[in-house]
């Protein structure tokens, strides 16, 4: 059962004033339905959070779900349907009420031992942050996996096109040679649908370093999205950059995490569909009480 400690009962209504996602579904009083809506206000370090968490009231049991970036509207939407369908508790990450990505404040921002004006709340997943981290990690239920949904801005800085995503599937030096490869450790789709083809959408499972390889489980769920024709990256952690991922890979390695990314789009909907895709095709062709699904 997750936490209840420093949680505080809202309604969509109260939220209105201070979330944007919540004001964007103002005119649909159903999309919020079956959902237990709480809030959590907290400083840390400089900052003041505002944590925002979702509960399927009839099966609590689920997955976790995660949107840690706010100006990721598609990804909230994503959220809020996958809790509904698959039950689970979700937490969003409110940063402002402009749909701001950072969170404002002067302090020191998870790994990063400087202090800083601006603190991506996916980079504050720490031993230095434990009031953050311990907010969010505690709704997590044994034997579920958590799954992160991003939206993943246009290609990336120096590509020639005017790109500035942080994550893109292919090795970017390469790429400037006129070379199409896949980044290390990516797995480049199998004959994708139109749709899911670019290279800004993907799933990624992170595995350390210093065990060589992915587990035997990312690697088969790894082969088997690829094969379902969605990109694929084993992200190889060495030291914590501050992400869930890597967090989860260093001190929680027995969860199962996936993080989906999804190219940002004018059109929510667009970037919420691959949201789902890649969320069916992984839990109906990977994840099975923490094993690889069996293949007939």
């Amino acid at each position: 059962m997750p936490s209840q400690t420093n949680w505080s009962t809202t309604t969509a209504n109260d939220l209105l004033a201070v979330d944007d996602d919540f004001r964007r579904h103002r005119g649909d009083p159903e999309f919020f339905n079956g959902l237990e809506i709480s809030e959590y206000h907290f400083s840390e370090s400089g900052f003041d959070w505002h944590l925002i968490r979702f509960v399927n009231s009839a099966n609590i049991t689920g997955p976790m779900w995660l949107v840690p970036h706010d100006d990721e509207n598609a990804a909230f939407d994503s959220m809020v349907a996958a809790i509904k369908t698959h039950g689970g508790v979700g937490i969003a990450v409110n940063s402002g009420t402009g749909s701001v990505r950072m969170q404002s404040g002067y302090g020191r921002c998870g790994v990063n031992p400087r202090k800083q004006v601006m603190c991506d709340p996916n980079r504050n997943f720490d031993s230095n942050s434990p009031k953050f981290t311990s907010a969010i990690m505690d709704q997590y239920h044994s034997g579920q996996p958590i799954i992160a949904f991003h939206t993943n801005s246009t290609g990336f800085a120096g590509d020639g096109n005017g790109g500035r995503g942080e994550i893109r599937m292919v090795d970017k030096i390469a790429f400037r040679r006129g070379e199409l490869v896949p980044r290390s450790g990516g797995l480049f789709a199998v004959n994708p649908d139109e749709e899911m083809a670019n290279f800004d959408t993907l799933a990624l499972i992170a595995y350390l370093q210093k065990d060589r390889r992915p587990s035997d489980f990312a690697t088969e769920c790894g082969r088997q999205l690829s094969n379902a024709g969605i990109h694929f990256w084993h992200e190889r952690v060495a030291e914590s950059d501050g992400s869930m991922s890597n967090y989860l890979a260093l001190n929680r390695p027995e969860i199962s995490y996936l993080n989906i990314e999804s190219r940002a789009e004018t059109d929510l909907a667009i970037a919420a569909k691959r949201h789902s895709y890649i969320l069916n095709a992984y839990l109906e062709r990977c994840f099975s009480r923490d094993k690889p699904t069996p293949q007939p």
